[in-house]
């Protein structure tokens, strides 16, 4: 089955797939110090989709809602966190 290529179902993609890595991460314990590294790290797979979904894929629209997700939340995390 193949996913359709739209800005919608890359948006989606994107934010469940940072909401995932973000649950994983938080388990963990993280100092003081490192207060930001669970955010940041859960936007890792987001960039690395991304790549996969424009390249290899041929997902343009689909990469770009990813793209949105990953950096709209990098930019709140930097602001409000």
């Amino acid at each position: 089955m193949r996913i359709k290529d739209t800005f919608w179902i890359g948006l989606l993609i994107g934010t469940a797939v940072f909401a995932l890595c973000f649950l994983l991460l938080s388990l963990f314990s993280w100092g003081e110090a490192y207060a930001r590294a669970p955010y940041l790290l859960a936007f890792v797979p987001g960039i690395i989709l991304f790549r996969m979904a424009m390249v290899k894929w041929n997902m343009e629209k689909c990469g770009k809602g990813i793209l949105l997700v990953t950096f709209v939340g990098m930019l709140l995390v930097f602001f409000l966190v």
